[in-house]
């Protein structure tokens, strides 16, 4: 199915009240904000506004809000003023929700960023809003190339034939086990592929240990990775209620209610990781965000990176998340971004950056070697891209979340909930559904 003809809006009004997820995602939980959306560069609430007229030259400023992707787009820009004139300088903002917040009345007023870090999450609303610049003249003219760039990122960021970002960082879902606990309870040596074997396991291990072993973070994140590998998903609103997704959030109501599934609410956590960590469960849906927490806060325990289990019908594979950097409306210099975009997807810098600074794969095929190289430990996670497809969440992306999550807590949490995993998607493709 094609994706939905966006409205042209020509006001650039917008009242951002969506959380984001790392550059434009949703916060949350730290699960829900993997690698890209690190820490806040501040713990105040001023926009720290870029210094204007200190080169002879045209300045470029970026938008930032995250430590990490500061770092990153520093690494990637290193140069730019001796090979293109182009001096470039960063505006910090307190978090992702502060940005959103003030970036419509920056653009109307020719004061925004010229350039962001975004992510495919929630983005398709600022796209509707108007918000981001078409690259198809530069890509076209050849001042932008996307030669080697992952192709199902690339098409992520093709919204109704224009291109709006161009991928430099890939983060496929994928399915972590805790290994130590996996020995310790005797599981063998083959690990599961099917959600079926999931539930043999949880089976087993609630048995013998009465524990549950799956960890489920109600969030959309989570509940995209299990509606895909069912070979479902949201299809940009116009496969909201396919029979794929019913019985996706049907294995997961069912599950709980058999007692193999625990939250992080319930053990008043913020996030799945959080509950691996402390072994109250075996497994869960996750990213690569995963390696640098448990190599801070438990790094004694193994970890086993897996596909997400195929389910149903499904092929398996879960979320491609991909951070690309975007042209914002209103730009008084777009032709020097345009410059130092071209400079930093042609050189390395960048490309290393997102694995030493975040241990998140390279969107250039030319780097997923130094990537399985480097982070031996991920390197399984390359070929799970061949697996993973976009969120394709409906244009009212948080809106679509909030019900989601909602609906499913509901279903979970009530005990007295009749609520089955057809009447979510119903319910959800009424309200946010194309058709």
């Amino acid at each position: 199915m094609k994706k939905p003809i966006l409205k042209k809006v020509m006001a650039l009004s917008m009242a951002a009240t969506m959380l984001c997820l790392t550059a434009c995602g949703n916060a949350g939980t730290q699960s829900e904000a993997p690698v890209e959306s690190a820490e806040k560069t501040s713990d105040t609430t001023a926009v720290v506004e870029a210094k204007q007229g200190e080169s002879d030259g045209e300045t470029v400023t970026i938008g930032v809000w995250a430590e990490d992707e500061q770092k990153r787009l520093e690494a990637a820009v290193d140069g730019v003023e001796a090979a293109t004139g182009v001096k470039v300088e960063f505006i910090q903002y307190p978090s992702d929700s502060d940005f959103w917040d003030n970036i419509p009345a920056q653009i109307a007023a020719g004061t925004a960023p010229d350039l962001i870090s975004c992510t495919n999450e929630h983005y398709l609303q600022y796209i509707d809003q108007g918000l981001f610049e078409s690259l198809n003249e530069y890509i076209d003219s050849g001042v932008l190339s996307t030669e080697n760039i992952n192709e199902v990122a690339m098409n992520a960021w093709n919204i109704d034939g224009n291109v709006y970002g161009i991928p430099y960082a890939l983060n496929p879902g994928i399915f972590v086990v805790n290994n130590d606990m996996w020995n310790e309870f005797g599981l063998g040596d083959a690990y599961p592929t099917t959600w079926d074997e999931v539930l043999d396991i949880c089976k087993k291990v609630k048995e013998e240990h009465n524990m549950p072993a799956l960890c489920l973070n109600v969030q959309e994140y989570h509940l995209t990775n299990y509606a895909l590998s069912f070979g479902g998903g949201w299809d940009y609103g116009n496969n909201i209620d396919a029979p794929e997704n019913a019985q996706a959030l049907q294995f997961l109501i069912d599950a709980y209610k058999e007692g193999y599934i625990i939250t992080p609410t319930e053990l008043g956590l913020s996030w799945d990781g959080a509950v691996l960590v402390q072994q109250s469960a075996l497994f869960s849906t996750a990213g690569a965000w995963y390696q640098l927490t448990f190599e801070t806060e438990a790094p004694d325990v193994e970890l086993k990176y897996l596909a997400v289990p195929k389910g149903g019908n499904g092929n398996g594979g879960g979320t491609m998340h991909t951070a690309a950097l975007v042209a914002l409306k209103n730009s008084k210099h777009l032709d020097a971004a345009m410059k130092v975009m071209q400079f930093a997807f042609g050189n390395e810098n960048l490309y290393k950056a997102t694995v030493e600074v975040t241990s998140v794969i390279p969107a250039n095929s030319e780097y997923f070697d130094l990537y399985r190289e480097q982070l031996p430990d991920l390197a399984p996670l390359v070929d799970y891209l061949e697996t993973s497809q976009p969120f394709a969440y409906p244009t009212q992306s948080k809106k679509f979340a909030d019900r989601l999550i909602s609906l499913m807590q509901e279903a979970l949490m009530n005990e007295e909930s009749t609520l089955t995993g057809q009447e979510i998607v119903t319910q959800l493709a009424e309200e946010f559904g194309n058709k």
